[in-house]
Order: C-alpha cells, then sequence, then structure tokens
C-alpha cells in the first residue's frame, strides 16, 4: 500500500494570525485545518485539541509541535504517529519538502479494502489448492487405472479367449504411462521455474513431420479413453520440414494446445494443426470448433491453476498448468504463444525462431 496514493490535496486552510474564534466553525465541520503563512507555506494543522490545550486568540499561538509522516515511515508506525498526536491528518514531507496531508480515515479505509482483498485472495488460493490437489488425484490415477486395467487383462489373454487385440492394449498401456510421466514431469517443471531455475534445451535437427504424426498417432491411441468422437488431423508440413530448435519441447507445447483443445471440444467436432512461415520464424497452431473463450477469462488464461471452466454443464479435468507451461516452454525457445477465440473456433499458436543458435535466457 503506497502512501502517496492516499495524499489529500484539498483540506482547509486558515492564515498564521487568523482569530481563533473565526475559524472554529472551520474546526468543528473538518475536524483540523491546515495553518499556512503569508506565502502560503505550511506552519502546521491546528484541530479542537490544541484550542483546549492552548486556548488563545490568534492561530499562531495555539499551534503546538505535531507528529509528521515520511515516505519511509511504514504503516503500523503511521497508524502510531496518528494515535500519538491525536489528530485525525498529519503533513507529508520529504525531506524538508511539504508534499500534502494524509487524513487518518482514508489510511484506515484503505487498510480496510487492503485487508478485504488480501482475505479474498487466501480464499481464491485455499480454492486453488483444493481443486489442484483434487485434481493431481484424478489426474494420475487415470492412467495408472488404465495401466493396471489393460495389464490385467493382457495376463488374462494367455489363460483365457478374450476378443481383444493385444497390440492395441500394449499401446493404450504405453501411452498412460506417457501420460502419467508427462504429468509428473509438468509438476516437476514448473516447481523448477517457479524457483527461479532454468531448464535444459537440446538444440538439434528437428523433423516436424516426425513430431506431427507422433502426437496423430498418441491422440488416436488415447481416443478410446477421451469418451468423445474428434477428428485430430494436422496439414502435412510443407518446407522447411526441418528446423533448428528443441523437438521435445515443441512436441510438449503441441501436445499440451492439443489436449487443451480436446477437452474444450463438444462430441463429433475437428481439431487441426500445423505449421507456416512467417519471416525467420515459424508457428505452430492448433485449432478446435466450439464455444468462444469467455472475455473475463482471457486475461488470466496463461496463469497456473486458471481451470475449472465449465462446457454444456460438465467441469473440465486437468490440472490448471497446461498453458502456463506453454507460454513457458515458448519463451524458452525464444518465441511467444496467443490464441484468437471467436463465434466457432478457437485457435492455439505459438511463434519460435527457424533456428535457435543458443539457449535462450529465461525472460
Amino acid at each position: 500500500m503506497e502512501i502517496k496514493n492516499f495524499i489529500t490535496n484539498k483540506y482547509p486552510v486558515v492564515h498564521y494570525f487568523s482569530g481563533v474564534n473565526a475559524i472554529e466553525d472551520i474546526i468543528l465541520k473538518n475536524e483540523y485545518t491546515v495553518v499556512v503563512d503569508d506565502n502560503n507555506k505550511f506552519q502546521g494543522i491546528l484541530t479542537s485539541y490544541d484550542l483546549i490545550k492552548k486556548p488563545h486568540k490568534i492561530v499562531a499561538d495555539c499551534l503546538t509541535e505535531t507528529e509528521h509522516i515520511t515516505n519511509n515511515d511504514s504503516i503500523p508506525s503511521i497508524i502510531d504517529k496518528f494515535n500519538k498526536s491525536h489528530c485525525p491528518a498529519l503533513p507529508l514531507f520529504s525531506e524538508d519538502n511539504f508534499i500534502g496531508i494524509l487524513e487518518k480515515r482514508n489510511i484506515i479505509d484503505g487498510l480496510s479494502i487492503k485487508i478485504n482483498e488480501l482475505h479474498n485472495k487466501s480464499l481464491i488460493s485455499e480454492r486453488l489448492k483444493y481443486n489442484f490437489l483434487s485434481n493431481l488425484s484424478h489426474e494420475v490415477r487415470t492412467p495408472l487405472n488404465a495401466i493396471l486395467g489393460f495389464l490385467d487383462i493382457l495376463l488374462k489373454l494367455d489363460k483365457e479367449e478374450i476378443n481383444i487385440d493385444r497390440k492395441e492394449c500394449e499401446s493404450i498401456i504405453k501411452n498412460s504411462a506417457d501420460r502419467f510421466l508427462l504429468i509428473m514431469n509438468d509438476l516437476v517443471d514448473l516447481s523448477l521455474i517457479n524457483a527461479g531455475h532454468k531448464l535444459d534445451i537440446k538444440i538439434k535437427n528437428v523433423q516436424i513431420e516426425n513430431i506431427f504424426s507422433d502426437l496423430k498417432e498418441y491422440f488416436d491411441t488415447m481416443s478410446g479413453v477421451l469418451n468423445k468422437h474428434i477428428s485430430i488431423k494436422y496439414l502435412n508440413p510443407g518446407n522447411p520440414n526441418e528446423i533448428f530448435s528443441d523437438g521435445e519441447k515443441i512436441k510438449h507445447i503441441l501436445y499440451h494446445l492439443i489436449d487443451n483443445a480436446i477437452k474444450f471440444s463438444d462430441d463429433n467436432s475437428n481439431i487441426l494443426y500445423g505449421h507456416k512461415i512467417k519471416d525467420d520464424n515459424i508457428v505452430f497452431y492448433v485449432k478446435n470448433d466450439g464455444l468462444p473463450i469467455p472475455e473475463d477469462k482471457r486475461v488470466k488464461i496463461f496463469e497456473a491453476f486458471e481451470r475449472q471452466e465449465n462446457l454444456n454443464n460438465e467441469l473440465i479435468a486437468g490440472l490448471g498448468i497446461g498453458l502456463t507451461l506453454v507460454k513457458k516452454l515458448s519463451e524458452l525457445l525464444g518465441g511467444e504463444v496467443n490464441f484468437i477465440s471467436d463465434k466457432t473456433q478457437t485457435t492455439f499458436f505459438f511463434t519460435i525462431p527457424l533456428n535457435i543458435k543458443q539457449p535462450v535466457q529465461d525472460k
């Protein structure tokens, strides 16, 4: 809470040699008045307490030395000075220069607002923490249940006749294990970033076609556990198909954008991803059909744990850290992420250099 925000520049003023009888109404109405000399220079603050303590006929004789506030004073010390002075207003000085008047009621009101804000923020933090822990439990159990369930089926295949494709089971088990590992890695990466550590990036030749096809294969295999019929397609990369960057980080970003698009897509809708070249940069994009992102949610969309949106009265799954990591990883690769959302379609895109010559410093 900055003190300068509470400076009052409109206050009652009386002359140093004014008669006391002439200013009693001013003090009764405003509780105090500022005293100035012939050059309008600050001389002090007069209250009814001063008039009782030193009853005289002119203002100059009633003034007593009082407390003053400086820019270096803390809020507790300011409140203490108000209490000691028995004054509803005190002057603010910067070195020897008079800046303005601080009224006690404004400081108290400001503190009350700040306390309410902190209280509300703490309630929000508690809710976010509770939601995060609840969702973490769900997100971890889902792939583990898939792994254990299909392993059990594979064990029974040797003993019983079960009409199921063994390779499909093995693929689901592998993808579920990959998803579990991804969740753990996401949590570790976000913790390291928030702690101020730099993530390693491995720069080498990257085949875009390989990244796109790996993601297509993964999400096609996982379609059986998504409870949605969604068409996921990518445009065959044109030139260049090869860039110099960190392929795993690019795949990680695209994974979260596609995963996010699935969560916010209706059944029987389409998701399209691809890339295009813009000057010396490459732009990756993910498009999905569905409702637009609400205006009030767009500002905080890349903040951690900002999730739990309702889509057709269904609670959206996830930890709420995917888009946060997308932003962090895009910046790590020297780029940025953004989105466009209209009535029928939402497109997320991230732009990075075609060729990263050296690791990009954290922003």
